[in-house]
């Protein structure tokens, strides 16, 4: 079972991006610092500093899972831990969040949940839930779907920002623990799910006693607590946020010209990336591009603060490996035998 045969197809979107980038780019005036594969949108607001930083995302496919389990809340505070997430990437620290959330028909008990877990997390994060959209659209979505999108948008110095430049030949690349699957690859899993006969209460094979559903239904963890201050002491090269493409895709983002990043499966694949390529026959190249198998942020570090840093992220509550280097070639991301 490939990603492709859930119906995502990564190159396909991929190939829309490269087409969209010049119309994009058409609006941009001097104010606008172009980074290269960015996470977030950096601009300097006129007369006033620090610069602006900005995002946008939906939580996907996950929310059919989570409607199934009565965890909307769940899945809402996601959205904003991923936004938040895209934005740490280039230093910056969160401050506020635009929502948008629509049905056919809207069940006020629905976005009511959606509306609570979006607040509870943008607390978490230190943002303000500045005020979003509600939609009714009957001859846009079906029927017992919602669907939830929103905007992050924070703030960064420009001594602090973050564009992969800093990275070179020799850096260290740090792997941090995610929690399941985060807001990706769902399609592939719900798929995955359908062919295996299971029921979201059922026991997750291999687990530790946790069910299907509360493997699938994990939070995205919000890694800002344990990475802003080693950014903002200069401790941190770059950084990626393991989403849609996984750490290839997301890795490669942040990497500048001559530099090619060698990954290796360092990290114990946590059991429900385990059962999901087993149960679904997934081959490891999709797997790797279609989830994050364990590692939910990437961090490059010069070797000499490699240990400094992995103790730091230990004290700060943060599972971390070392799971590889940076070598002088061309430009990307390979994997490599542990």
């Amino acid at each position: 079972m490939r990603y492709s045969d859930a119906g995502v197809d990564i190159s396909r979107s991929d190939a829309i991006k490269d087409e969209v980038v010049a119309e994009i780019r058409s609006t941009w005036g001097e104010s606008v610092r172009p980074l290269v594969g960015g996470f977030a949108g950096v601009m300097r607001y006129p007369g006033a500093a620090p610069m602006v930083a900005a995002t946008m995302d939906g939580v996907g496919t996950k929310l059919h899972l989570a409607m199934r389990a009565g965890r909307l809340d769940d899945a809402a505070a996601d959205l904003v831990y991923h936004g938040a997430n895209d934005l740490l990437v280039h230093g910056a620290k969160p401050l506020a969040f635009l929502d948008y959330v629509a049905q056919a028909k809207l069940d006020p008990e629905a976005v009511l949940a959606v509306v609570r877990g979006l607040s509870r997390a943008c607390r978490e994060v230190g943002a303000a839930l500045l005020g979003g959209e509600t939609a009714e659209m009957p001859d846009t979505y079906l029927p017992e779907v919602i669907d939830v999108a929103g905007c992050m948008l924070g703030v960064v110095d420009d001594a602090l920002l973050l564009d992969g430049s800093r990275v070179r030949a020799g850096d260290a690349v740090l792997g941090i623990a995610g929690s399941g699957l985060h807001t990706n690859g769902y399609s592939l899993a719900r798929k995955v799910l359908a062919a295996s006969g299971l029921a979201l209460t059922d026991a997750l094979p291999g687990g530790a006693g946790e069910s299907v559903g509360e493997a699938l239904l994990q939070p995205h963890r919000w890694y800002g607590r344990a990475l802003l201050p080693l950014a903002a002491a200069g401790r941190v090269r770059a950084m990626a946020h393991v989403t849609g493409g996984g750490i290839s895709g997301n890795l490669v983002r942040v990497l500048p010209e001559g530099c090619r990043a060698h990954v290796r499966m360092t990290w114990p694949e946590p059991a429900v990336f385990r059962w999901l390529r087993e149960a679904g026959g997934v081959p490891i190249e999709d797997a790797r591009t279609a989830l994050n198998l364990g590692v939910g942020m990437v961090v490059v570090t010069a070797p000499g603060d490699e240990a400094g840093v992995l103790d730091n992220l230990a004290a700060a509550g943060e599972t971390a490996w070392r799971i590889g280097e940076v070598a002088a070639g061309e430009r990307g991301v390979e994997w490599t035998a542990p």
